[in-house]
This record gives structure tokens, C-alpha cells and sequence, in this order.
């Protein structure tokens, strides 16, 4: 992934400084484009492993209804917790063992396991806190990359702003006076940089550490109930 990265940042300077034909200034400019998201991407790249990559792409899928698996999923745990703690309060606890062995998850599993070992506070905190570490070094490293597009756009936006001006004072002293293009990339890759950090990635990361968060209290709600659990059973 690193090399990839450093041959990409290597593209977009060269692509920056690429002479280009059209001369009309519009609201829509690929070579702007490019360079903000190509640079942008090239730099996660850089500071990602490939299984880091591919969690951070699989994160789009949760913007998209039908697709979105981390908080169906949350919500799947969260039922089965609930009905899992009911069952053994009102005594069926042989379907509440059903329940859990059928489950899919594994917090789930770990709920039942300490219940019948009667654990203490200390061993159902440190069996869950090893939970939230799982999932945090899971999806973590994929929602900072993220937010790190949300800083990195207008970085490289200020990059295509660069090589315009340079661009366009190189066009102003020489016979070649298109200076359309270089105004261009100038003034556009400022403003997609600004608009894919602010409006795109920045919400993405923000989203996708609230579907983290979620997650992370559903475990602190199953420990909770391991706890609640377990002291009423010794009364």
C-alpha cells in the first residue's frame, strides 16, 4: 500500500503540472477533481495497511440503506441482550442458554458464560473491556482515515492551488496567455478540497464513530447486565 501511495503523490505533482488545452473557467474541472482526490487518497495509502484500506472503503456501505451492517448489527446484539437478560430474570433459564449458544455473537456468548460462572465485577470488566479493544482496534484505524480525508482535502486542494499559480504566472510570461486553465485549478481545487473535507469525509467520520460509540456502549450494557445478573442471584 505504502509504494502505491508514493507513486500516486508522485502522479498528482507531475499531474499538477500538466498543460492542459481547455481555457473556460467552469463550476466543474477533472483535473482539479483529481488532484484532491487522488492526492487525498494516495496519502491514506501511504499510512494504511491493506486490511486498513479495505475497512475504510466497507465503511461507505453503511451510508447506503439495505447495505448498512455495523449498526444492523449492533441493533441484532442489543434484542438478543435484552432477551437474553429477560429470559433469566423471569427463570427460563434453559432458553435463555438456547439463546445464546444459537447466537452469533460472541459478547453474547461471553454474557452467558459468565452468568453460569457466577463471575465477579472484576472478571466480567476485564472480559468485556478485551471486547471494546477488539472492537475499537477493528474499526478504529478505518473511521481515522476518515477523518484524516477531512483534513487531508483541503490540504491537496491548496496543492492544485499551488501548481494553477504556478501554472498561470509560468502562461503570463510567455507567449501563451491560457490562462483559464491554470484559474481554473486554482480557484476549483480550493474549493472541492474545502467541500470534500467539510461536506464529505468530515460527516462520513463523524457518522461512522457514532455507529463505533454505539457499539462500544452496547457492551458496557451487556456487562452491566452480566453484573445486575449475578448480584441477584447471590441475594
Amino acid at each position: 500500500m505504502q509504494i502505491i501511495g508514493f507513486i500516486l503523490l508522485g502522479f498528482i505533482i507531475w499531474y499538477g503540472f500538466k498543460d492542459r488545452s481547455d481555457a473556460v473557467i467552469s463550476a466543474f474541472d477533472a483535473h482539479a477533481m483529481v488532484m484532491v482526490l487522488v492526492g487525498s487518497c494516495s496519502a491514506v495509502l501511504v499510512s494504511s495497511s491493506h486490511t486498513t484500506v479495505w475497512r475504510t472503503l466497507l465503511c461507505l456501505r453503511e451510508l447506503v440503506p439495505g447495505l448498512a451492517l455495523f449498526g444492523r448489527t449492533t441493533r441484532a446484539m442489543e434484542a438478543e441482550r435484552e432477551q437474553l437478560s429477560a429470559l433469566w430474570r423471569d427463570g427460563k433459564r434453559s432458553q435463555a442458554v438456547d439463546l445464546a449458544g444459537n447466537s452469533r455473537f460472541p459478547a453474547v456468548k461471553q454474557m452467558l458464560e459468565l452468568i453460569l460462572n457466577r463471575a465477579t465485577d472484576a472478571s466480567s470488566s476485564k472480559t468485556f473491556t478485551e471486547l471494546r479493544h477488539e472492537e475499537i482496534s477493528r474499526w478504529q484505524p478505518a473511521i481515522h482515515n476518515w477523518e484524516m480525508l477531512a483534513k487531508l482535502g483541503p490540504a491537496f486542494g491548496m496543492v492544485g492551488t499551488i501548481t494553477g499559480m504556478i501554472q498561470l504566472f509560468r502562461n503570463m510570461s510567455s507567449e501563451n496567455l491560457n490562462i483559464g486553465a491554470a484559474m481554473s485549478l486554482a480557484l476549483l481545487a480550493t474549493l472541492y478540497g474545502v467541500a470534500f473535507g467539510a461536506g464529505v469525509a468530515g460527516p462520513i467520520g463523524t457518522y461512522l464513530n457514532g455507529l463505533l460509540d454505539d457499539r462500544l456502549g452496547l457492551l458496557e450494557r451487556c456487562e452491566k447486565s452480566v453484573n445486575e445478573i449475578v448480584s441477584r442471584g447471590e441475594r
